[in-house]
């Protein structure tokens, strides 16, 4: 049985089962066909891009993603449908995407080949994209599920990766997902390069952040810091915990000034959570805070004060969040810092960034580790749970 999706792309050819040869020949006609039609069209290859899509929620808009991507990063694009509950299914579809130019006419293209597979034949889904990967280019994996390392084909397809990109916004349990993420940095650390959607747009916060240290006159009032405050919209799809932006500030923060979680039992008040943490013996007081209901699962505000009260320290966002603000505050002077007005990325450009990187973040996979250190007693205080695996 063959079922569709969604409609295929223009000039699609189709062919039941995974006959590699058979694919490449299609490939190569449709790209002579389409050289005769549009002699502009260049075909270039820079990088594999290995999508999996696994539901409907999943494939809404990725075609004019997948065409923004081509423009910045041609690529061969191997797109998995994976419905694990259906009955035995493996088909293949190939196509090709162009972006169109501002004069319309197309011009860098990619190719793309759409493997749908159903219940058993997920088994051997990894093995039938291996020999469909391009040689001599990298291989990106873009993983739009929540990433299990018990799941044998996420793993296999890890393997065959250089690099694997998750989105942790799209988390439904942040407190278990954002746990896992971290034991698969851990445990697959040899094997295992990922990037993180949701961290990239964390870039400014940190940048605005960061710069108070730039300040020579700032640094003692933030070595004296004794609290810390994290304000965050609560995550759409799950309120009662905090949201990821926060846990992954929160990480950051720790695993740069060396902080750690010092034991003691949380406070909870209302939608306010207080973890005790050490900071080479001196104490700190880290609260997060859930405040509003628009823009989820978005940082809002992060505050730093000094031990005295004599030094506060922010970087605040709008009500657009198109906008984040510094000001520092010493005994009665408040000085405004830096403005940045910034037009949010689209997934698509966030993406072709994630595509030209290849070394490892370490200072992501850091700030996972903080953050998983931070989400046990945030459990313990019953704020959210994490499922026994």
């Amino acid at each position: 049985m063959e079922t569709q999706s969604q409609p295929d792309p223009p000039n699609a050819a189709q062919t039941h089962g995974v006959d590699v040869a058979s694919l490449e020949k299609q490939l190569a006609a449709m790209w002579r066909e389409t050289a005769k039609a549009e002699p502009g069209v260049t075909r270039v290859c820079l990088a594999n891009l290995v999508v999996y899509a696994p539901d409907e929620a999943s494939r809404a808009g990725l075609g004019e993603l997948l065409e923004e991507i081509a423009e910045h990063t041609p690529s061969r694009v191997v797109i998995l449908h994976a419905d694990r509950e259906s009955e035995f299914r493996l088909d293949a579809h190939v196509s090709s995407r162009c972006r169109e130019s501002e004069k319309g006419r197309r011009q860098v293209c990619c190719e793309q080949v759409t493997l749908e597979a159903g219940g058993a034949a997920l088994a051997s889904l990894a093995s039938a994209v291996e020999p469909l990967l391009l040689s001599d280019v990298p291989t990106f994996l873009w993983w739009k599920d929540i990433p299990h390392y018990e799941d044998k084909l996420f793993a296999r397809l890890v393997e065959m990766s250089d690099r694997v990109v998750i989105d942790s916004a799209a988390f439904d349990h942040p407190h278990a997902d954002l746990t896992r993420v971290a034991r698969l940095i851990n445990e697959r650390a040899d094997v295992t390069r990922l990037s993180d959607l949701n961290w990239g747009r964390l870039t400014a916060w940190r940048s605005l952040v960061a710069g108070f240290w730039d300040v020579p006159e700032y640094r003692a009032h933030l070595d004296a810091l004794d609290s810390v405050r994290l304000e965050f919209s609560p995550p759409a799809l799950a309120p009662e915990e905090f949201a990821c932006q926060a846990l992954l500030v929160a990480g950051w923060l720790a695993s740069r000034l060396g902080w750690k979680v010092s034991g003691g039992k949380p406070a909870r008040e209302g939608d306010t959570l207080r973890v005790a943490l050490d900071a080479g013996g001196r104490a700190i007081e880290l609260e997060l805070r859930a405040a509003g209901v628009s823009h989820e699962g978005n940082l809002r505000r992060v505050t730093l004060r000094d031990a005295k009260g004599a030094a506060e320290f922010y970087a605040v966002a709008d009500e657009s969040g198109a906008r984040l603000e510094t000001c520092a505050r010493i005994g009665a002077a408040r000085r405004v810092g830096r403005v940045l007005a910034y037009e949010a990325k689209t997934e698509g450009q966030r993406l072709s960034r994630e595509l030209s990187i290849l070394a490892r973040d370490e200072v992501y996979e850091q700030a996972v580790a903080s953050a998983a250190a931070l989400i046990a007693p945030l459990v313990a205080a019953g704020w959210g749970e994490i499922p026994v695996e």
